[in-house]
């Protein structure tokens, strides 16, 4: 082996218990960050968990074989079923690891047996084997059940089975050749397992922080969509879900109602109660009216204290149900909660086909001020007038 003899095992080690230490510290970030991140955490631990089990098998000669071999194992093989809950967290995976983790301390019992009561190698490396084949193997095909239509996760997958596969390459060598005496003797089989795991690990981690990057892109751009303050859309985000319902209704022949709600007295509440109050009545009433809306329907901040809501296949009457509905809980929410009362009003309107956004944006506006000029705490309906017509454009001929 004249390429491996200069290169020391506990080098080697050495590398994946700083790869370790770099991913579950870049994972523990992503996830203080964004704590919706799905699987960043669980990695994070995983990565822990193999950079304490190498540490482990380091100092193996100069600590308990309980420590270093039993322990050590037990930590490797915990890693790797967080790598596999994580990946469940991750796919959202309605799997669970209860069995495996039986598995896994069944496995590390018998490495406690076959190291302190009876010293044998071949057992306790066929043991560590199969264990660390078959969790990898979970995890490849995990990801292979979830990869339709998802490239990077097919070829995540592979790479997992040829993890796996590599395990089990090892084991054969074993059986066949007889096991090293010495963990970290700088032989063929001792070295290259030691480089192709650091190989391995390296490119593991950068596939999970690439899964993860993907899934946190998502998660800005959904923020990038919302309202801090209420937490609904914000206005750039529900005027793309209206010109999207828009676009929709020009195929079904059916346009979306719409509803804007504003908060009575808004300005009062601010001057009198504070920006916080003012700031909960918002968060309030955002709650009160998505709390009664179908998973479809759309509620966006549209100004400082209105409201646009969008109901897609849904008439004016179907509106106003709804709307009835959510008053009462806001009535409710100010009887029991607040300290002053809080009301709205509401304008209804439903779009035309083929009708542009500013047009059924001023129609509803209409309407709530409708509902503002009639007194407030109220709803008023204006639907489009019939003689309000919109055809779907024509090519121009050539004469």
């Amino acid at each position: 082996m004249p390429l491996l003899s200069w290169i020391d095992n506990r080098t080697l080690l050495g590398c994946q218990i700083l790869l370790g230490g770099v991913f579950a510290l870049v994972f523990l970030g992503m996830k203080r960050m964004y704590p919706r991140l799905r699987g960043a955490g669980t990695f994070s631990l995983g990565f822990c968990a193999s950079m304490v089990a190498c540490s482990l098998f380091v100092a193996r000669g100069h600590i308990s074989d309980l420590a270093s071999v039993v322990l050590a194992n037990g930590l490797a093989f915990t890693a790797f079923a967080l790598f596999y809950q994580g990946t469940l967290r991750f796919l959202q995976s309605p799997r669970k690891a209860h069995l495996l983790w039986v598995i896994i301390a069944l496995s590390t019992a018998l490495q406690a047996y076959f190291t302190l009561s009876h010293n044998r190698l071949i057992p306790r490396f066929l043991v560590a084997g199969l264990t660390f084949f078959l969790i990898r193997s979970l995890i490849a095909v995990e990801l292979f059940r979830q990869s339709s239509g998802r490239t990077f996760i097919r070829t995540f997958a592979i790479f997992m089975g040829l993890y796996a596969f590599f395990g089990l390459t090892r084991i054969g060598i074993i059986l066949l050749n007889g096991a090293p005496q010495v963990f970290l003797e700088q032989d063929a089989l001792q070295t290259s397992t030691l480089v192709f795991n650091v190989i391995f690990v390296c490119i593991m981690g950068l596939c999970f922080l690439l899964m993860l990057s993907g899934e946190l892109m998502a998660v800005l751009e959904n923020q990038s969509f919302e309202d801090v303050v209420s937490g609904a859309l914000n206005r750039r985000g529900i005027e793309q879900k209206l010109a999207i319902e828009l676009g929709c209704a020009k195929r079904s022949g059916v346009g979306p109602s719409v509803a804007l709600v504003d908060i009575d007295l808004f300005k009062a509440i601010n001057d009198t109660h504070g920006h916080a109050a003012g700031d909960k009545a918002l968060r309030q009433v955002a709650l009160a009216i998505s709390s009664n809306l179908r998973n479809y329907d759309f509620l966006g901040r549209y100004g400082g204290d209105e409201f646009l809501l969008i109901l897609p296949q849904a008439s004016c009457q179907d509106a106003q149900r709804v709307v009835e509905r959510f008053q009462q809980a806001i009535r409710a929410l100010a009887t029991a909660k607040n300290g002053f009362p809080l009301t709205v009003s509401i304008g209804i309107t439903q779009a035309v086909p083929f009708e542009p956004a500013d047009s059924l944006l001023s129609r509803v506006d209409a309407a709530l001020y409708e509902a503002k000029h009639a007194g407030r705490n109220c709803c008023r309906v204006v639907a489009p007038s019939e003689t309000f017509r919109v055809t779907e454009p024509t090519a121009c001929l050539p004469a």
